[in-house]
């Protein structure tokens, strides 16, 4: 999505013959960094829908928010160099770096980075996907997180590409502590390789205009938010300890939190979904969140409850997760199957 405050921006049309073209007004941006969003992945399928000048606004608006809370921005930019640059962050005494690669409509190469070509980093390119990978696995941090903009619209298993990619070359070789995937519009499965998690698919959060999700059945009806807990090695390393879910609805128009006993049943959709991935050796296991009294789930790593502070505190009670009950389990399998 283009950020710009213009009307006189001329649309790329990216070769199909009814596009979609997106863009947010600043204040928009505005008011989602005023919440306390400050990491922004700018690469996605949408962010030259106004060609070079729409892009040129995006950087020139994002920048002018950093005094206002944006801590670090990334997946676009001027050259190849720019968009694939990883960003470092200082949180708590400690440094976190950030990259951001996503799709670009039909493979465009008038939307893809290069030397001294304003651009996005392009994830269906493999030089860009493995280029992202060395420069973030070669930022000196504590933490690495990398976004990915993939995946096809609506459909909530993970494919081929995803564990190939996000599990085995980010993960498992390139050391990633951290990958948040989007673009389906539906939630897909979480995992935990190692000590690593993997979000194969948020949904949508907030996304003015699109369908309302709400009538597409359990198993797509909903957005995800996530807490994800870290606390410090000895080595400085930061390492993930507990993850919190929580569900959310009303993502075309305005999104809040569901009712605990609808929260807690797509949280048992996430384990539904958990239960097609994992690896066979179990270097990869989908991770199963336990459903909490007001509808949040939680997943609780071993020795979690050990963990001084807060997160000690919030695992105290923790019990895996709970078989899916029989009627809703056959809810679940249908509205998946879709």
């Amino acid at each position: 999505t283009v950020v710009t405050d213009r009307n006189d921006l001329p649309r790329d049309t990216k070769g199909q013959s009814g596009p979609f073209n997106f863009r947010t007004h600043p204040a928009g941006l505005r008011h989602l960094v005023g919440t306390g969003f400050n990491l922004l992945s700018l690469a996605n399928n949408h962010s030259m829908d106004y060609g070079v000048p729409g892009l040129v606004e995006t950087l020139r608006h994002v920048a002018a928010l950093k005094r206002l809370g944006v801590k670090a921005a990334a997946g676009i930019g001027m050259t190849r160099e720019e968009a694939g640059r990883p960003q470092a962050v200082e949180v708590r005494g400690s440094r976190l770096a950030f990259a951001a690669i996503g799709i670009v409509t039909n493979n465009l190469a008038r939307h893809r980075a290069g030397p001294s070509q304003p651009g996005q980093i392009a994830y269906r390119f493999d030089e860009d996907f493995d280029e992202i990978l060395r420069r973030l696995k070669g930022t000196d941090a504590a933490y690495r997180i990398l976004s990915i903009h993939y995946g096809t619209e609506g459909q909530v298993r993970t494919d081929r590409r995803q564990l190939a990619d996000w599990r085995g070359k980010a993960v498992k070789a390139g050391g990633i502590d951290l990958v948040v995937g989007h673009h389906a519009h539906v939630v897909r499965g979480v995992e935990l390789v190692g000590s690593s998690v993997v979000f194969y698919g948020l949904g949508n959060f907030l996304h003015h205009g699109t369908a309302d999700m709400r009538g597409k059945g359990i198993c797509r009806d909903y957005g995800l938010m996530a807490r994800v807990h870290l606390v410090r090695q000895a080595d400085g390393r930061l390492r993930a300890r507990a993850v919190e879910a929580i569900p959310v609805t009303g993502t075309h128009n305005r999104p809040e939190r569901l009712k605990p006993a609808d929260s807690a049943a797509r949280i048992h959709v996430l384990n539904y979904l958990a239960g097609t991935l994992g690896s066979g050796d179990g270097s990869a296991v989908g991770m199963r969140f336990t459903p909490q009294t007001d509808g949040r789930g939680l997943f609780c790593l071993p020795g979690a409850v050990a963990e001084a502070g807060r997160i000690g505190k919030l695992c105290a009670t923790w019990r895996p997760a709970p078989a899916i009950p029989a009627a809703l389990r056959a809810r679940i399998a249908a509205a998946c199957a879709r």
